[in-house]
C-alpha cells in the first residue's frame, strides 16, 4: 500500500493472521467463561483474562482449562490462575508457551544449588509426613489409602508447584479430616493449601501436582471454603500484610479420593 508520502507500513500477513487467531481464541474462551460465571473478560497484550467468582470449583476450572487447551491446538498458549488484588483471575497467555517445560529444560544448577534444593525438598516432605502421622494418630480409623493419596499430593504441591517465573507458591498447608456434607457418614481426608497472592500458577501444573485429588475441590479468595477456614490454617504475617493491602492469597481445598463410596 502506498500514499503520496510513500509506503504505508502494514502488519506482516503471518503476524496479522496470528493476532486474528488469538482474538478468536479469546472469544471462544469468553463463551466458556460466561458459563462458569466469570464477571468480566478482556484481551490485552495477547493475554485472554477472565475474572472468576471469589470461589470456583475444580469442575469449572477444568472447563476453562479444557477450552484453553483446545484453543492451544491452533495458537499455542499457557493458562494460569492467580489473584489480582482482590480478584481471582483465569488467564490464557499467548506470549508464554510451555513455561513448565522451559523451567524443566533450564540451565543445570551448580552442585551447591542442587544440594540446597534437595535438602529443601526433603525438609518439606518430612513436614508433610509429620502432618500425616499426626492426623493418623488423632483419627486412627481414617483409611490408609486416603492418607497416602493426600500425602503424595501435598508433597507434590510444596515441592513442585511454582509460579510462571518459577516462584515459590505454597505459603502454608494443612492436612485435615472433616465431614464435607451432613450426609457424609465418615470424615473425609482434606488437603488445604494457601498460595501466595499475585503469583500466576500454571493450571496444568496445579492439576498435575494434585493428581487423583483433582476432582472434588475448590479454589477461593475468601476466608473459608468446604468446611476449611483460616482457623485451620492461620495466615502468616506476610499473608496478613498482603491482605491488609488488598492482595488476597488463594486457598485450595480438596479431598483425597475415597477407596469405597460411602
Amino acid at each position: 500500500m502506498v500514499s503520496n508520502n510513500g509506503p504505508v507500513p502494514t502488519d506482516p500477513p503471518a503476524e496479522a493472521d496470528s493476532l486474528a487467531q488469538r482474538r478468536s481464541a479469546h472469544i471462544e474462551l469468553c463463551n466458556v467463561a460466561k458459563d462458569v460465571n466469570c464477571t468480566t473478560s478482556a484481551f490485552e497484550n495477547n493475554v485472554s483474562m477472565h475474572t472468576l467468582p471469589a470461589t470456583v470449583s475444580f469442575a469449572n476450572l477444568a472447563k476453562l482449562h479444557r477450552a484453553a487447551m483446545e484453543q492451544g491446538k491452533r495458537t499455542p498458549q499457557t493458562d494460569y490462575l492467580a489473584t489480582n488484588g482482590s480478584d481471582l483471575v483465569f488467564s490464557s497467555n499467548f506470549n508464554r508457551v510451555s513455561a513448565l517445560l522451559q523451567a524443566a529444560d533450564g540451565a543445570v544448577a551448580s552442585s551447591k544449588h542442587r544440594k540446597r534444593r534437595r535438602d529443601d525438598r526433603e525438609d518439606q516432605a518430612e513436614r508433610v509426613e509429620q502432618a500425616r502421622s499426626r492426623l493418623s494418630k488423632c483419627m486412627p480409623d481414617l483409611p490408609v489409602s486416603e492418607l497416602d493419596a493426600a500425602r503424595t499430593a501435598l508433597i507434590n504441591l510444596v515441592n513442585e508447584l511454582r509460579g510462571a517465573s518459577n516462584e515459590v507458591v505454597v505459603q502454608s498447608f494443612a492436612l485435615l479430616a472433616k465431614k464435607l456434607h451432613t450426609s457424609d457418614a465418615k470424615p473425609r481426608v482434606l488437603i488445604a493449601v494457601r498460595l501466595n497472592a499475585g503469583i500466576a500458577v500454571p493450571l496444568a501444573l496445579l492439576k498435575r501436582c494434585l493428581g487423583p485429588c483433582w476432582s472434588d475441590g475448590a479454589v477461593t479468595t475468601e476466608d473459608s471454603v468446604s468446611s476449611v477456614s483460616d482457623t485451620d490454617m492461620p495466615l502468616s504475617e506476610e499473608a496478613r500484610a498482603a491482605r491488609d493491602f488488598g492482595n488476597l492469597p488463594l486457598m485450595v481445598v480438596t479431598s483425597a479420593p475415597r477407596t469405597n463410596a460411602v
